[in-house]
């Protein structure tokens, strides 16, 4: 009788990247916060920063009922994010240095608990919001690069409302992607590849 030849167990797999990242997600969880596709009202993204901001200064407006945090902080929250170049916030068109061009109409607009009609083109005409509900753990927060009336990028984020300022921060670099976007697919081009960066 052959004896019999031990079996050899399987060799451990690596984890698949996305369960690794899930596991990172779950751990970072405090600092995460929940941001939804961007919508876009253009396709070419050249003038995004570069005609909006010529001075990489750009200004930044405030809607919140209940004044949760001052300019200041969300000046410096959302400043000096995202891809080259990175623009400066101001609340305040005097805010600038010499040499340095503002212009007003080009902005950010930052709605706190923004009343559900606040999107597309009234986030840039007629922003609302309303003041927080204390029944609700999360806060939402709807961003939009206007040009003067005219909506060019929105996005919305979910933020935990106990840890509203820090997810601000350290999320203020995926907001800053999600409305200037270096590259943006051409929807309305059939020859364009999604794989190509000016699609």
């Amino acid at each position: 009788m052959k004896p019999r030849t031990p079996r050899r167990s399987a060799p451990l797999r690596p984890l698949p990247i996305a369960a690794v990242a899930g596991s990172l997600l779950l751990l970072a969880g405090c600092n995460i916060a929940a941001i939804e596709r961007a919508h876009y009202e253009v396709t070419e993204v050249q003038s995004f920063k570069t005609a909006g901001a010529p001075s990489r200064v750009m200004m930044l407006e405030i809607i919140d009922a209940n004044n949760t945090f001052s300019d200041d902080f969300w000046r410096m929250a959302m400043s000096d994010h995202g891809y080259v170049p990175r623009l400066r916030f101001v609340t305040d068109p005097t805010d600038i240095a010499d040499g340095e061009t503002l212009k007003p109409e080009n902005r950010v607009v930052a709605v706190v608990n923004p009343e559900q009609s606040t999107m597309r083109g009234k986030l840039c005409t007629d922003p609302a919001s309303l003041p927080m509900d204390d029944s609700s753990d999360k806060v939402i927060v709807r961003f939009g690069f206007c040009v003067g009336d005219k909506i060019i990028s929105e996005t919305r984020a979910h933020y935990n409302k106990a840890q509203f300022a820090k997810q601000v921060e350290s999320n203020a670099d995926t907001i800053n992607y999600q409305l200037f976007p270096r590259h943006l697919r051409d929807n309305n081009d059939r020859r364009c590849s999604p794989f190509l960066p000016g699609c």
